[in-house]
């Protein structure tokens, strides 16, 4: 189908790896640009930097956080700048920061403020309401955002798709990892948010009954603490911190078992990349994540903060093949609303709401 080609520029803090919600732009940036839209990605860079350039997003040095106001005031006349020279009608943000800049940016301009809500655990996700329109990733978040005070009218809910875009291609030809098995795998930042420390509290509960292994991949803050807390197990020769990996999915492919012990998460974009390798998935019914597993259909939900129900949830699968094999298929299952293409018509609608009749006169045509 041939569509006028947008002129679109995404907020972003960095474009680094082991950021849901800069691989959710990221993802989207990508396949924006493939569609044959303009696409900028301001940012302060990261690793991600080589596969923008690579499908053709232009990538704009961008300082969107700092305390000093001259800084500020510098990016924001910048941002003015590029969205004036180069006719750009969306001003996507994906951060608080991007916003506050976003708004003051397109309150001068002709063009419109789209922002997303990837982290309505943080606080400071109010300052999102300053979009002309408001994208969450999941339904649960966005009755959660009306219930904070945002705007009905203005909210839009889109499911982010991570499956067939850029970011995957780009790590396709990493092999999988030899891993022993029986294995159990987490993906995640390790913070206190994510639960990391009830996962290894049922890992231990789950060895008095089936001896298996896990691997915990990512960083933050409380590593160093959750490495203490594995030693304390007395089982720490079965647990491996892998740190950040390029791609996870080559630790997943090896795993039996994923599980994202989340005790707040909008939606969880690495359940589905778990599920689209046909890792078993357990996870807590926080958020959206519960879509992300079709209802429950396609991984086992437990509740948040429950060390008991993790353990008894992977010891189920573990103590039956033929269960672990029936959970491993039917994470396969309906995964095509989890793709890259549904994304981009989903904002493309958002944003022509905001636009109308798209100004630029180029025309794309996605088949050429």
């Amino acid at each position: 189908m041939t569509a006028y080609a947008m002129r679109i520029l995404h907020l972003v803090n960095h474009c680094r790896l082991g950021h849901g919600n800069v691989h959710a732009a990221v993802d989207l940036a990508c396949v924006q640009s493939a569609r044959g839209d303009t696409v900028y990605y301001g940012s302060e860079g990261g690793e991600l930097h080589n596969l923008l350039i690579q499908e053709k997003v232009r990538r704009v040095n961008l300082r969107q956080r700092s305390r000093n106001p001259l800084i500020l005031l510098r990016s924001l006349v910048h941002l003015v700048q590029i969205v004036r020279r180069d006719r750009i009608e969306v001003v996507h943000a994906h951060m608080m920061s991007g916003a506050v800049l976003g708004y003051l940016a397109t309150r001068v301009t002709r063009a419109r403020l789209v922002t997303t809500v990837h982290n309505s655990f943080d606080r400071h996700s109010m300052i999102m309401r300053l979009g002309d329109r408001i994208v969450t990733v999941s339904t649960a978040e966005r009755q959660n955002m009306i219930k904070r005070g945002f705007s009905a009218a203005r909210l839009t809910s889109i499911v982010n798709g991570p499956l067939g875009g850029a970011r995957e291609r780009f790590f396709q030809k990493q092999d999988s990892l030899d891993l022993p098995h029986p294995n159990v795998t987490t993906v995640c930042g390790l913070h206190a948010r994510k639960g990391v420390d009830y996962l290894i509290e049922a890992f231990k509960l789950v060895q008095k009954e089936t001896p298996c292994f896990l691997n915990i991949v990512g960083d933050g803050p409380d590593r160093k603490r959750l490495e203490a807390v594995a030693v304390a197990t007395g089982f720490a020769d079965r647990i491996r911190f892998h740190g950040s990996q390029s791609d996870p999915r080559q630790i997943l492919r090896a795993s039996d078992i994923f599980v994202l012990a989340s005790l707040a998460e909008p939606f969880g974009l690495v359940n589905i990349e778990a599920r689209s390798v046909g890792c078993a998935v357990i996870a807590t019914a926080v958020g959206g994540v519960a879509e992300a597993l079709d209802g429950g259909l396609a991984g086992t939900l437990v509740p948040p903060g429950d060390a008991p129900a993790i353990a008894r949830a992977i010891f189920d699968l573990l103590s039956d093949a033929d269960k672990l094999r029936q959970g491993q298929t039917s994470a396969l299952r309906n995964l095509e609303r989890f793709g890259v293409e549904r994304l981009y018509e989903e904002y493309r609608d958002v944003y022509e709401t905001l636009t109308g009749p798209p100004r630029s006169a180029v025309v794309a045509d996605p088949s050429a």
